[in-house]
Protein backbone atom coordinates (compact mmCIF):
# COMPACT_ATOMS: atom_id res chain seq x y z
CA UNK A 1 0.00 0.00 0.00
CA UNK A 2 1.19 3.46 -0.80
CA UNK A 3 1.81 5.93 1.94
CA UNK A 4 2.71 9.96 1.45
CA UNK A 5 3.45 11.62 4.83
CA UNK A 6 3.73 14.89 3.36
CA UNK A 7 3.34 17.49 0.77
CA UNK A 8 7.13 17.90 -0.42
CA UNK A 9 6.54 20.93 -2.81
CA UNK A 10 4.74 22.28 -5.69
CA UNK A 11 6.70 23.58 -8.81
CA UNK A 12 5.05 26.24 -10.68
CA UNK A 13 6.10 27.29 -14.04
CA UNK A 14 6.37 30.92 -14.69
CA UNK A 15 7.67 33.68 -17.45
CA UNK A 16 9.56 35.99 -15.60
CA UNK A 17 11.57 34.34 -12.69
CA UNK A 18 12.56 38.04 -11.28
CA UNK A 19 9.45 38.94 -10.72
CA UNK A 20 8.01 35.80 -9.28
CA UNK A 21 10.78 36.07 -7.09
CA UNK A 22 10.20 39.76 -6.13
CA UNK A 23 6.38 38.39 -5.39
CA UNK A 24 7.46 35.62 -3.20
CA UNK A 25 9.50 37.52 -1.25
CA UNK A 26 7.33 39.95 -0.19
CA UNK A 27 5.07 37.37 1.38
CA UNK A 28 7.83 35.87 3.16
CA UNK A 29 9.12 32.83 1.61
CA UNK A 30 13.25 32.75 0.93
CA UNK A 31 15.26 31.79 -2.18
CA UNK A 32 17.47 28.36 -1.10
CA UNK A 33 18.63 28.60 -4.72
CA UNK A 34 18.54 29.50 -8.80
CA UNK A 35 20.24 28.13 -11.68
CA UNK A 36 20.13 28.23 -15.42
CA UNK A 37 19.43 29.77 -17.72
CA UNK A 38 20.14 26.30 -19.86
CA UNK A 39 20.39 25.58 -23.46
CA UNK A 40 16.82 26.33 -23.81
CA UNK A 41 16.82 29.61 -21.73
CA UNK A 42 14.68 27.63 -18.89
CA UNK A 43 15.67 28.91 -15.45
CA UNK A 44 14.49 27.80 -12.14
CA UNK A 45 14.75 28.85 -8.65
CA UNK A 46 13.54 26.76 -5.50
CA UNK A 47 11.86 28.77 -2.43
CA UNK A 48 11.32 28.07 1.23
CA UNK A 49 7.56 27.72 2.09
CA UNK A 50 8.22 26.48 6.23
CA UNK A 51 9.68 23.36 6.39
CA UNK A 52 8.28 22.90 2.25
CA UNK A 53 9.40 23.79 -1.02
CA UNK A 54 8.01 25.74 -3.86
CA UNK A 55 9.86 25.19 -6.85
CA UNK A 56 9.44 28.07 -9.78
CA UNK A 57 10.62 27.29 -13.05
CA UNK A 58 10.71 29.87 -16.04
CA UNK A 59 10.43 30.72 -19.65
CA UNK A 60 9.30 33.87 -21.23
CA UNK A 61 7.67 31.27 -23.93
CA UNK A 62 5.43 29.27 -21.48
CA UNK A 63 2.93 31.83 -22.18
CA UNK A 64 2.49 30.80 -25.84
CA UNK A 65 -1.23 29.57 -26.62
CA UNK A 66 0.63 27.05 -28.96
CA UNK A 67 2.53 25.32 -26.25
CA UNK A 68 1.61 21.89 -24.51
CA UNK A 69 3.34 23.30 -21.29
CA UNK A 70 1.95 26.62 -20.11
CA UNK A 71 2.26 28.42 -17.22
CA UNK A 72 0.72 27.59 -14.10
CA UNK A 73 1.41 23.89 -11.71
CA UNK A 74 3.84 21.74 -13.01
CA UNK A 75 4.13 19.19 -10.38
CA UNK A 76 3.56 18.89 -6.87
CA UNK A 77 5.84 15.97 -4.80
CA UNK A 78 4.62 13.66 -1.70
CA UNK A 79 6.66 12.58 0.44
CA UNK A 80 6.21 8.39 0.72
CA UNK A 81 6.53 6.13 4.06
CA UNK A 82 8.80 3.48 1.77
CA UNK A 83 11.63 1.88 2.17
CA UNK A 84 12.88 2.27 -0.92
CA UNK A 85 11.84 4.03 -4.52
CA UNK A 86 11.57 0.14 -5.90
CA UNK A 87 8.95 -0.24 -2.79
CA UNK A 88 7.06 2.70 -4.27
CA UNK A 89 7.45 1.46 -7.98
CA UNK A 90 6.03 -1.95 -6.55
CA UNK A 91 2.85 -0.32 -4.79
CA UNK A 92 2.51 1.52 -8.07
CA UNK A 93 2.23 -1.44 -10.11
CA UNK A 94 0.35 -3.24 -7.55
CA UNK A 95 -2.18 0.02 -7.45
CA UNK A 96 -1.80 -0.83 -11.73
CA UNK A 97 -0.75 3.11 -11.89
CA UNK A 98 1.55 3.88 -14.68
CA UNK A 99 4.87 5.70 -13.91
CA UNK A 100 5.21 8.82 -16.40
CA UNK A 101 9.01 9.20 -15.60
CA UNK A 102 11.20 7.99 -13.19
CA UNK A 103 13.16 6.54 -10.84
CA UNK A 104 15.27 9.61 -11.12
CA UNK A 105 18.39 10.40 -8.77
CA UNK A 106 17.86 13.53 -6.43
CA UNK A 107 20.49 15.38 -4.57
CA UNK A 108 18.45 14.08 -0.95
CA UNK A 109 17.02 10.86 -2.53
CA UNK A 110 14.92 9.38 -5.49
CA UNK A 111 11.26 10.02 -7.19
CA UNK A 112 9.29 8.76 -9.22
CA UNK A 113 6.63 10.43 -11.58
CA UNK A 114 2.73 9.42 -12.07
CA UNK A 115 0.05 11.91 -13.49
CA UNK A 116 -3.61 12.38 -12.14
CA UNK A 117 -6.75 11.66 -14.37
CA UNK A 118 -6.66 15.27 -15.78
CA UNK A 119 -2.50 14.89 -16.29
CA UNK A 120 -1.30 17.01 -13.37
CA UNK A 121 1.82 15.17 -12.87
CA UNK A 122 2.34 14.02 -9.10
CA UNK A 123 6.14 13.38 -8.13
CA UNK A 124 6.60 10.51 -5.09
CA UNK A 125 9.92 11.15 -3.41
CA UNK A 126 11.66 8.75 -0.81
CA UNK A 127 14.23 10.43 0.75
CA UNK A 128 17.83 9.26 0.97
CA UNK A 129 18.34 7.37 4.70
CA UNK A 130 20.50 9.78 7.01
CA UNK A 131 23.67 8.42 7.99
Amino acid sequence: MLKPTALDHVGLKVTDLDRTLDFYRLLGLEVLRTSGPSADGLRSAVLRVGTQELNVFARPDFARDDRDETVGMDHFALNMDAASIAAVVAGLRHAGLEITRGPVKRRDGSSVFVQDPDGVRVELRVARASA
